[in-house]
């Protein structure tokens, strides 16, 4: 990876997020730090993928994520507590349609159950909508299945909007 791209991926990091709710947490909710995901937070994806209804090993998570670090159009990053524990990731890339433009999409956003509601989610966006911002694509997107009735009223609460209803296809590529 180029410097240029370190520094970029560097710049993920911010002080703090805001929110309140529910469930234990920090003393004060501006001690999340939202960062770039390292190898050594495989094991704490792994878990909160598990928790969204995705088990994953973290040996098998931890060479995805080598394997996308790698990578200058994609970003992972993660929130932080005070003690270390890692309590939502959220995964983004950018592409480029024929049809719409440049575009950064959110392919993947888990918050842990006890820290929904706080502003971890929004500040993980927020990320994503900076890097949007930075790789000059006019459009941030978001798919949620629809059984994640809460994504259903999070994402229009951050200002995105509703635009279609699709069918998902899939086939096993024979490699």
């Amino acid at each position: 990876m180029s410097a240029g791209a370190r520094r970029r991926r560097d710049s993920v990091e911010s002080d703090s997020l805001k929110g309140s709710g529910p469930a234990p947490a920090p003393d004060r909710p501006g001690d999340i730090r939202v960062r770039a995901a390292t190898g050594k937070d495989a094991g704490s994806i792994a878990i909160l993928s598990g928790e969204l209804g995705y088990p994953a090993e973290p040996g098998t998570v931890r060479e995805r994520l080598r394997r996308i670090l790698a990578r200058n159009d994609q970003r992972v990053i993660v929130a932080q507590l005070p003690d270390g524990r890692i309590c939502g990731w959220l995964q983004a890339h950018f592409s480029e349609a024929l049809e719409s433009g440049p575009r950064v999409e959110i392919v993947g956003l888990v918050v842990s159950g006890g820290m929904r509601r706080r502003g971890v989610g929004r500040g993980l966006v927020s990320q994503a909508e900076s890097w949007a911002a930075e790789v000059s694509a006019g459009t941030v997107v978001a798919r949620s299945n629809t059984k994640r009735v809460e994504s259903h009223a999070f994402y229009p609460s951050l200002g995105f909007l509703r635009s279609k209803t699709q069918v998902v296809y899939r086939k096993r590529a024979d490699i």
